[in-house]
């Protein structure tokens, strides 16, 4: 999922005149985690952590937006703007029927980027698999606290330095606000207190299971708080960490 300035300002118009049918792995009130199979997983390990947890279909297909949609807004407390603005970027990825499977997302430059803290970039030949020693890199940042806006410009800072000196291209302007807003997805939907501990980030990148410190923190998560969080880390980018 990501998203942009456009989506934001094109949603804030249209969220209250769309209804949202209920997403019918919703129905199950089941949400015990259960790894799916990575082999049918998506980069995003939001988007996989709730088909682990059966906010959406657990086996990762035919999914529609409006399903997601109202799986940020159940598991994640997002508000409907927060929550459309996130999901009016997957249409391009949809079927002619108007769904999707989660190993869809691995198309480049729709969803998934180069630069990622956790994944390699697309010329690498692998631009979907976690990688462990990706996400350590992210909390050595930290220099041995929990992560934070500030060492999380630290990462963002390095990610694009070696992105670069690999081969990758400049990033467009849209997918830069992309990345800039992904880079603190987690600090957003976590809303513990501008801190991020290590066991946090290992359930939501390694496990991708959302822990029960987001799932039960009724916090509204917003696009001002997500907002507030970009130009926080952009403060650190701009100034330095």
């Amino acid at each position: 999922m990501h998203l942009t300035l456009t989506n934001i300002l094109r949603n804030l118009f249209t969220s209250g005149t769309q209804e949202v049918p209920p997403a019918k792995s919703l129905e199950d009130e089941d949400h015990r985690y259960i790894r799916g199979d990575v082999e049918h997983r998506s980069p995003c390990p939001g988007l996989n952590a709730l088909a682990n947890q059966g906010f959406l279909p657990r086996d990762g297909k035919d999914i529609t937006p409006a399903q997601v949609e109202q799986a940020l807004m159940t598991a994640l407390h997002m508000d409907r703007l927060a929550a459309r603005s996130l999901t009016s970027a997957l249409p391009p990825l949809c079927r002619p029927d108007g769904r999707f499977d989660l190993i869809d997302t691995r198309r480049h430059n729709v969803i998934e980027h180069d630069s990622s803290f956790t994944r390699l970039d697309f010329h690498q030949g692998d631009n979907y698999t976690f990688q462990p020693a990706m996400l350590q890199a992210m909390i050595d940042d930290a220099d041995g606290g929990p992560v934070t806006l500030r060492s999380l410009a630290k990462t963002f800072m390095r990610r694009k330095r070696e992105s670069r000196a690999g081969g990758a291209p400049r990033l467009p302007l849209g997918l830069w606000f992309v990345r800039l807003f992904q880079a603190v997805g987690v600090m957003n939907i976590a809303q513990t207190g501008g801190v991020l501990t290590k066991a946090l980030l290992e359930a939501v990148f390694v496990e991708e299971r959302f822990p029960d410190v987001i799932l039960n923190n009724p916090k509204p998560r917003t696009v001002f708080t997500l907002a507030g969080n970009a130009l926080g880390m952009l403060r650190y980018v701009i100034l330095g960490p």
